[in-house]
C-alpha cells in the first residue's frame, strides 16, 4: 500500500482542526520538508524521529496548532527561540510567508540545516542568527519583537526570563507546553511578576491520532523588563526564578480541549 495518500490526509484534515485549509502545493512542501529532516537528522541528531505519523503529527501539526493563537499583525516581527529542526515557526511560515522571522540558534548544526529549509524553501523573510537568547537579549535583539515563540525550549519560569525581554511593550510568547501546564504556571508566578508579563490566554487541544495534550500559553509583555535581565548565559537554567505572585489578566480565556474523533485511543 503506498502510503503517500494516508500522509497527505493526515495533514490536510490535522490542519483543518487549527483553522488551515492546505493546498496540495503546501502538502508536497511539508512532505519536501520531512524528507529533508529525515536525511539531516541521520547526521546531526537533530530532533527525535519514528514514524512518518509521529513526523507529521507531533512535529507539523503540532507546530501549526499554534494559528489558533498566533496572529500576527502586517509589519509585525517574529523570533523562534531554539528551534533547532525548525519547529515551530517553519511549519507557519510554510502556510503564512508574510512575517519577517529570525529563528534564534545558537548550536551550529541546527543553524545550517535551517539555512538549508530556508533556502530550499526559498522563504525570503526568514533569517538564522547564531547566538544564544541571553547574549542577544542584551544587544541587538533587545525589544525588538512583537513576537516570541517557543516550542520545547525550557519550563515556563526560564522561558519567560530568556523571551520576554526581547518583546516590546504589548508583544507576545507564545508557548507550547504538554499537561504539566498547572505546575508550571504555578512556578512561574514570579516571573510574570518580576519581567512584566501577563497570563493572556490558554489554548488547550489534543494532538490528533496520538491522543497527546498541548496547551498553547499566550504571554503579553504589560510593563518592561528590568534591565538586569536576562541574567548571563546557562544562570536563568540553573537558578530559574520562583516565587507567587501571580499576575494574570481578567480576560484570560482557558478554552474547553478540542479532540479529534481519534484522538482517544
Amino acid at each position: 500500500m503506498n502510503p503517500a495518500p494516508l500522509v497527505e490526509r493526515w495533514l490536510l484534515e490535522g490542519a483543518q482542526e487549527s483553522g488551515l485549509q492546505l493546498t496540495r502545493e503546501q502538502v508536497a512542501l511539508f512532505l519536501r520538508y520531512r524528507d529533508l529532516l529525515r536525511v539531516a537528522n541521520r547526521t546531526y541528531n537533530l530532533t527525535a524521529l519514528g514514524s512518518d505519523e509521529e513526523i507529521i503529527i507531533k512535529h507539523f501539526l503540532d507546530s501549526l496548532s499554534g494559528r489558533l493563537l498566533f496572529h500576527p499583525h502586517p509589519g509585525e516581527t517574529v523570533l523562534d527561540l531554539g528551534p533547532g529542526g525548525g519547529f515551530p515557526s517553519l511549519p507557519l511560515a510554510l502556510v503564512d510567508e508574510s512575517f519577517p522571522l529570525l529563528l534564534l540558534e545558537p548550536r551550529q548544526h541546527p543553524a545550517d540545516f535551517l539555512e538549508q529549509l530556508i533556502a530550499t524553501f526559498s522563504l525570503g523573510k526568514a533569517l538564522v542568527v547564531r547566538q544564544r537568547a541571553e547574549t542577544f537579549a542584551r544587544g541587538a535583539g533587545r525589544e525588538a519583537f512583537d513576537w516570541v515563540l517557543a516550542r520545547a525550549v525550557a519550563r515556563l519560569n526560564v522561558l519567560l526570563e530568556l523571551s520576554l525581554p526581547l518583546l516590546r511593550l504589548d508583544g507576545h510568547l507564545l508557548a507550547w507546553k504538554g499537561d504539566q501546564i498547572g505546575e508550571e504556571l504555578a512556578d512561574a508566578e514570579y516571573a510574570l511578576e518580576e519581567l512584566g508579563g501577563e497570563v493572556e490566554a490558554i489554548r488547550s487541544l489534543t494532538l490528533p491520532h496520538w491522543g497527546l495534550e498541548r496547551n498553547l500559553v499566550l504571554v503579553r509583555k504589560v510593563r518592561p523588563t528590568p534591565e538586569r535581565y536576562p541574567r548571563r548565559v546557562g544562570i536563568p537554567q540553573k537558578r530559574p526564578q520562583l516565587g507567587s505572585h501571580l499576575h494574570m489578566s481578567p480576560i484570560i480565556s482557558l478554552t474547553a480541549r478540542s479532540k479529534s474523533p481519534s484522538a482517544s485511543k
